[in-house]
């Protein structure tokens, strides 16, 4: 028998080998991103909460706590990359950039005023925070301030863009 066909055998039988697990991997890959994450149904109704969103919903006391009971199911943003989901008293904003926060109140209204993930500010990378009479909640691309000047009258704006 001629070495080189021995060889040529052999080869084609590693190649095939590797490519039997390559099938097998690409089917535990489609089958585990096919799979949904686990998510927990909570305030009584059919409307579940899962992954990072859970997380930062948790962390705000879940539904006895800050956002209350949620309203929607995970949705996906307008950019096809985040999620979203909406409760009693605020929306939980994901991407995979910039984490999950909750944004609500006048800084959520500015910021949806000018586009919302879709506008220059991008996704919420903080929570809101206090910084003297401010209440301060860092995006992607700025910062966005709310302070309260008494009297019912209150102010709203944000940084100059950084990501120019």
């Amino acid at each position: 028998m001629n070495p080189d066909a021995v060889v040529r055998r052999e080869i084609r039988g590693r190649i095939a080998t590797v490519l039997g697990l390559l099938g097998l991997l690409a089917g535990v890959l489609v089958m585990s991103s096919a799979s949904p994450a686990r998510a927990t149904p909570y305030c009584g109704t059919r409307t579940e909460v899962g992954g990072a969103i859970e997380q930062t919903y948790i962390h705000l006391g879940g539904p006895g706590g800050t956002l209350g009971c949620p309203l929607t199911v995970e949705l996906v943003n307008p950019d096809n990359v985040g999620r979203r989901q909406q409760f009693d008293h605020g929306t939980v904003y994901w991407s995979p950039r910039s984490g999950a926060y909750p944004v609500w109140g006048y800084i959520g209204d500015h910021w949806c005023t000018h586009g919302c993930e879709a506008g220059w500010r991008g996704y919420p990378t903080s929570y809101e925070y206090t910084v003297g009479s401010e209440i301060r909640q860092n995006f992607q691309c700025t910062v966005i301030h709310f302070q309260n000047l008494g009297g019912g009258t209150t102010k709203t704006w944000s940084d100059p863009n950084i990501c120019v």
